[in-house]
């Protein structure tokens, strides 16, 4: 294994390890301060004036900032929210969100729907990706798999016969520590637009509508 993919696991653990300190209490407290100040990006208060636009989200896993309280605002303001379904070659399916869910690959919390197939994250106007880390750059740390970095890369993919859509507005949500973070970069990680922390939201790019 290259130096960089050891130094990239080495830091991968500790963030992992990090999450299982907190305690109940913190994770639930810092979740809703998470959700509370994402709700309030223009990216997604444009919802509540053009309804049926598409959220890809996930249902958060273990000790992820919980989304349950995201994603049911979403669906208040009446998004379309698609959640993940992990494949067997760990790409990433997608499924209407209709508070179904059935049990996945790895225990993973997976909605119940029809599946749309890989290319529906390119229909979505605001996509958010788990993370463990981000950096000041934009680069996000995940757990390893490369899911979301193939899901992303399909974003700026040509399609044969389909005009080009915008890129959706990319979020990865973390805790406060885990913003600004330091570790390897490689060729294939793809950054994101944005990093939501209960305190703070961090920018990438420039504003997206609203």
């Amino acid at each position: 294994m290259p130096e960089s993919a050891n130094d990239k696991a080495t830091v991968r653990s500790r963030f992992v390890n990090d999450r299982l300190t907190l305690g109940n209490y913190a994770l639930s407290k810092a979740s809703s301060a998470l959700a509370q100040r994402l709700l309030q990006a223009p990216e997604l208060r444009v919802f509540e004036s053009e309804r049926f636009m598409t959220v890809c989200a996930y249902a958060a896993f273990g000790t992820e900032p919980d989304t349950a309280e995201l994603i049911e605002a979403l669906t208040e303001r009446g998004a379309r929210v698609l959640l993940p379904v992990l494949m067997p070659d760990a790409d990433l399916d997608w499924a209407v969100y209709d508070a179904r869910f059935e049990v996945g690959r790895f225990g993973l919390r997976e909605p119940v729907g029809e599946r749309l197939g890989a290319q529906a994250i390119r229909a979505a106007s605001v996509v958010l990706v788990p993370a463990l880390a981000v950096s000041s750059t934009g680069h996000r740390l995940g757990r390893g798999g490369g899911s979301y970095d193939r899901a992303l890369a399909r974003l700026t993919m040509p399609q044969d016969g389909q005009p080009q859509r915008p890129r959706p507005w990319v979020c990865a949500l973390v805790y406060d520590h885990e913003l600004d973070a330091t570790f390897p970069v490689e060729p294939h990680d793809q950054p994101v637009d944005a990093a939501c922390a209960p305190s703070r939201l961090v920018r990438f790019t420039e504003p997206g509508p609203g």
